[in-house]
């Protein structure tokens, strides 16, 4: 594929390849739609489903047969997001890009950094709305105006925290300066955008100055307190040792003390989550007129999609005059971008956590701690009758399996994944966790799962006990155990020091 071919794909991506194989099933459908109460009842589903596996029951979908997340449901609701557009924006060209100057060390390419050292030292650009790292609070963000070259590279890097920007914006039009480079996340990025489209009562402000909107890609943003919190108190790591933060892969890495490297699951870090987050929609800064992440991009390169015409000129000079080297965004990159898009989308619908039993200690009269359920976990239902089951269904029930298992929290807690991979709904599933004490059961804790939708995933978090060895996981259903497994701690410890 040449390069004019290349840059056709990455400006005319098919939206046939924005599917997800195996991931498009009723179950997504139920749990994103359904469960949510956002299904119209319009009966789409039903009535294009090519398994006939599907009824309406009252005005709720109801899957009767076996799923085989062909995703033409998923695809074809109303209410789902698909098109390339709803899910990234508009934009008129992507590429890959990193910075042509030795001198920018970027987070990832240094493609902000550089465009914006371009553009002000060009005269196009009187001053740019940055965020630094405090001086006084290693890793708080500040932000800050900046109006020379050497200070935008003191700006380098990013901060999983959220920063004032906005605030910065308004002093610099206060103080005469008529063309702004402003760098944010989505939601920054969207207050200006929203200033700009309906300026009630701002019309002193944005009719004397022209602002140039670069955004940045964000999955999630974290509070500062929680971030020392995390890193100082449970890991030991002081936060002015650290020189990088950055996700990738659902993981949060960091680099410190000059030659260390450390990464945890950005699940880990949930508690200490901006709940602003939770409701986010937008991952690639939709507003702005140029977005800039790491997403779908090689290592040491950036992602960039360029939404304006004024952008795309700025950023094709950039390139011209040796601060950018650029090559078209492939299928694969903007796939990738799409896919983590996607993810963040349908928190509008629903979260995850709805789908998590945890349990907590509390003490009880003899001083004796016992398990209780969060809210959230389904009461224990009584037994139903028993009931015949052919041998088919009885081996479809057996394909459920615990996809993950380890100590989360400080290594206070046991958590356990559960998969449902039979591609039918299991009903009157009951869930019992216990700790093994020379062959004993003690501590254990039991729930009832009404509806187990097929490729559908449930977490439980289980309290451990001190000097513990082992825990039991059971799993049955009417007609008996579907799953029996132990996990042994030295076991799983082990693994994890791997």
């Amino acid at each position: 594929m040449n390069e004019e071919e290349k840059g056709y794909v990455s400006y005319t991506f098919p939206e046939r390849l924005l599917k997800v194989k195996k991931l498009e099933n009723f179950g997504r459908l139920n749990q994103e739609v359904i469960r949510s109460g956002v299904c119209s009842a319009c009966g789409t589903c039903v009535s294009i489903c090519p398994e006939k596996a599907l009824i309406m029951e009252g005005e709720t979908p109801k899957l009767i047969g076996k799923c085989s997340a062909c995703g033409i449901c998923y695809r074809a609701c109303a209410k789902t997001i698909t098109s390339v557009k709803a899910l990234v924006g508009d934009y008129v060209a992507a590429f890959v890009g990193k910075s042509a100057l030795d001198k920018v060390n970027g987070q990832d390419g240094g493609v902000v950094t550089s465009l914006l050292m371009y553009a002000m030292d060009n005269g196009l650009i009187d001053a740019a709305i940055v965020t630094m790292k405090s001086e006084e609070d290693p890793w708080k963000p500040v932000a800050r105006i900046v109006t020379s070259s050497e200070e935008l590279l003191k700006s380098s890097g990013s901060v999983y925290s959220h920063s004032q920007t906005v605030e910065a914006l308004v002093e610099a039009i206060d103080k005469g300066y008529r063309s702004i480079a402003f760098v944010g996340t989505p939601c920054n990025i969207d207050a200006v955008a929203k200033m700009q489209t309906q300026p009630f009562g701002l019309l002193h402000l944005f009719m004397k100055a022209k602002i140039l909107k670069v955004g940045l890609f964000c999955m999630d943003s974290f509070s500062h307190e929680g971030l020392k919190e995390f890193f100082e108190e449970e890991q030991g790591i002081p936060l002015s040792s650290i020189s990088k933060m950055g996700i990738a892969g659902g993981k949060f890495n960091i680099s410190y003390d000059a030659d260390k490297t450390g990464a945890w699951t950005v699940k880990e870090l949930d508690k200490y989550r901006s709940t602003s987050c939770h409701y986010c929609r937008d991952l690639t800064s939709e507003q702005a007129d140029i977005s800039v992440g790491s997403v779908g991009s090689p290592d040491g390169y950036s992602t960039i999609l360029v939404r304006t015409g004024v952008a795309n000129e700025l950023l094709e000079d950039a390139m011209e005059n040796g601060y950018l080297v650029l090559e078209p965004l492939d299928r694969e990159g903007l796939q990738r971008v799409l896919n983590l898009a996607r993810l963040k989308k349908v928190q509008m619908y629903t979260e995850r956590r709805r789908h998590t039993y945890v349990l907590k200690y509390v003490p009880t009269t003899a001083g004796v701690p016992e398990p209780v359920e969060r809210v959230g976990a389904i009461p224990l239902a009584e037994e139903k009758t028993k009931e015949k089951e052919g041998i088919a269904e009885r081996a479809l029930r057996k394909l459920l399996k615990v996809s993950e298992a380890r100590f989360v929290e400080g290594n206070t807690m046991l958590q356990l994944t559960l998969s449902n991979n039979s591609g039918k709904t299991i009903n009157g599933v009951k869930v019992r966790i216990a700790q093994l004490e020379d062959l004993f059961e003690t501590n254990s804790w039991e729930t009832y799962i009404e509806t187990w939708y097929p490729f559908e995933e449930l977490e439980f978090a289980y309290p451990r006990a001190e000097n513990d060895k082992e825990y039991l996981l059971t799993i049955s259903d009417r007609q008996g155990t579907i799953l029996s497994q132990k996990f042994n701690v030295k076991e799983m410890e082990g693994k994890k020091t791997e």
